[in-house]
C-alpha cells in the first residue's frame, strides 16, 4: 500500500514555493502566485496564477472576496466572487462559494454549498456557435417539418 500511495501522489505537481497567508493576515489588493498558495485569513482582490502554474488552498477560516483563476483548487472556507478551476475543483465540506464556479473536473463533498451557476469548461462547449434568436428556431422548425415526408 506504501508503494501504491507514492505511485498516486506521484502525478501532482510537488511545488517548492508554498506561500501561507495566516489566519491573523488581511490582504487587501491582486494575488498572482506560482507555486502553492494556502489562504487562512482574508483575501480581498482577485487571486491568479503565474505562468510556472500552481495550486490554490482555501482553509477553514480562509476568505476570499474576488475573482479565483487557478488551475487546481481547494475550498474549504468562504469565497464571494467567480471561481475558475481549468483543471481540478475541490469543494470541502465546509465550502461556501457565492459566486459562479467554472470548472473541468469537480470534486464536491457533503455539506459543500454554491449560490451561482455550475459551469463545466470542455473543448465542445466551448467551440459551439452562439445560439439563435427565438424567431429564427421558429423558422428553422418550421422548415424541417415542411421537409419531413407526410403518412398517408
Amino acid at each position: 500500500m506504501i508503494g501504491r500511495d507514492k505511485k498516486s501522489t506521484g502525478g501532482q505537481q510537488n511545488f517548492r514555493d508554498h506561500t501561507l497567508i495566516a489566519p491573523s493576515a488581511r490582504i487587501v489588493g491582486d494575488i498572482e502566485f506560482s507555486g502553492g498558495l494556502h489562504i487562512q485569513g482574508e483575501v480581498d482582490g482577485n487571486i491568479t496564477v503565474g505562468e510556472d502554474g500552481g495550486q490554490l488552498v482555501i482553509g477553514e477560516s480562509g476568505v476570499v472576496r474576488g475573482e479565483i483563476r487557478v488551475p487546481r483548487i481547494t475550498i474549504n472556507g468562504r469565497v464571494e466572487g467567480d471561481v475558475n478551476a481549468t483543471e481540478h475543483l475541490e469543494l470541502a465540506s465546509k465550502a461556501q462559494v457565492e459566486g459562479n464556479v467554472f470548472y473541468v473536473m469537480i470534486e464536491m463533498l457533503m455539506g459543500a454549498r454554491v449560490n451561482g451557476k455550475l459551469v463545466r469548461l470542455d473543448e465542445e462547449r466551448r467551440n459551439l456557435p452562439a445560439p439563435e434568436k427565438p424567431g429564427g428556431w421558429a423558422a428553422t422548425d418550421a422548415a424541417e417539418t415542411d421537409a419531413r415526408p407526410e403518412n398517408t
